[in-house]
């Protein structure tokens, strides 16, 4: 009798056993979080490289279909006789079976005009699924009145130079040597036919001559065309939004980049000694600002310092090339290939990789 009471007494855990088990199982979770953390980021990992493979994809069928890469900027805004113009994002649209979003622009109109009644009023509001990286955290959209502006997290390549444009002035890239393929300068047709009584606009006023395959010397699997990049989180684009210390912030410069502070960021732009920020950076995929559009092969990928501008034509910056994936940045190349390259690369290679006609001899091993 008390033999048989005895082991029925057992037939349940004991408080120590049952502590026991709920650490095995807090432990086997805790291996198992990580895991499962992973699995998902090497998920949004490798839709993001799908991302920037699809804009590859769509370089190349424009190139293919008028016979020269996307110009570094869209037509000039006839109608406002002047303004912003459309990024090159914005210019594969219909490359990307985008076609009807291309469509609702006007690029005769300033793009930076914005806001509930404005010509491209619906067309800047879009969101492109194929521009935004599934890592991205943020949801926030930049507001212009009660219109909410679309992002991006992919930029073009502008070589190993600050300036866009290619010249001799104090804000343009003189040594083609350091140009990427999406760098240019205006072809200065006149703004109507001739003769100079007919009115009729000339489409090609102020064209931004761009690159050919014919021009890419260093290869097209050796030159970088997009990468991702990280953006601000501003809504009503207020200081307090954006901390000072932020990365999201891009710091102006009083004046131009001139000479080597074209390829190299003077001490102004860690200083702050202009503090004027921007605080939209890839906020408007749309625009042609280095800020809402483009990189630089200047600084490094993940760059630990704050992106620059000048703040004459703000059509200079020292922005790069930036990841919400740990380690690295994806970069389509020009001949549509998606690489991810770390942030210990060497700075001369990455450097490298940015110049079509640099003259440089780039190992693949060296990456």
């Amino acid at each position: 009798m008390c033999i048989t009471s005895r082991m029925r007494s057992r037939a349940g855990f004991t408080l120590i056993e049952l502590l026991v088990v709920i650490a095995i199982i807090a432990v086997l979770i805790a291996l198992l979080l990580p895991a499962v953390q992973s699995a998902r980021e090497a998920a949004r990992r490798s839709q993001c490289t799908n991302n920037l493979k699809q804009m590859g994809l769509a370089t190349m069928t424009f190139e293919s279909a008028n016979s020269n890469f996307p110009p570094g900027v869209g037509p000039y805004p006839t109608t406002s006789n002047g303004g912003a113009r459309a990024s090159v994002v914005a210019q594969i649209l219909p490359y990307m079976e985008q076609a009807s979003m291309y469509g609702a622009f006007n690029f005769g109109f300033n793009l930076n005009l914005t806001g509930p009644g404005t010509v491209n009023d619906t067309a800047q509001t879009q969101l492109v699924s194929s521009f935004i990286c599934p890592s991205d955290p943020s949801s926030a959209r930049l507001l212009s009145g009660t219109s909410q502006l679309g992002y991006n997290n992919y930029f073009a390549s502008l070589g190993n130079t600050a300036s866009q444009q290619v010249g001799t002035a104090t804000y343009q890239e003189s040594n083609t040597a350091n140009l990427g393929i999406f760098n240019f300068s205006y072809n200065g047709e006149p703004h109507y036919t001739n003769p100079p009584t007919n009115t009729i606009v000339n489409p090609r006023y102020l064209g931004a001559n761009p690159t050919t395959i014919a021009q890419i010397t260093d290869g097209t699997s050796n030159t970088a065309c997009y990468a991702e990049t990280t953006r601000g989180r501003a809504i009503a684009n207020t200081a307090a939004e954006v901390p000072i210390p932020d990365l999201a912030n891009v710091y102006t410069i009083t004046g131009d980049f001139t000479g080597t502070a074209n390829q190299i960021p003077p001490s102004d732009c860690s200083t702050f000694a202009n503090q004027i920020r921007l605080r939209y950076r890839g906020q408007q995929y749309y625009r042609n600002l280095p800020s809402t559009g483009y990189y630089s092969h200047t600084v490094p990928p993940n760059y630990k310092l704050w992106d620059c501008s000048n703040n004459a034509n703000f059509n200079q910056g020292h922005t790069a090339a930036r990841s919400y994936h740990p380690g690295g940045v994806n970069v389509t190349f020009c001949d549509g290939s998606v690489r991810f390259i770390k942030n210990s690369v060497d700075a001369l290679v990455w450097r490298k990789l940015g110049t079509k006609a640099g003259g440089e001899v780039i190992s693949s091993d060296a990456y």
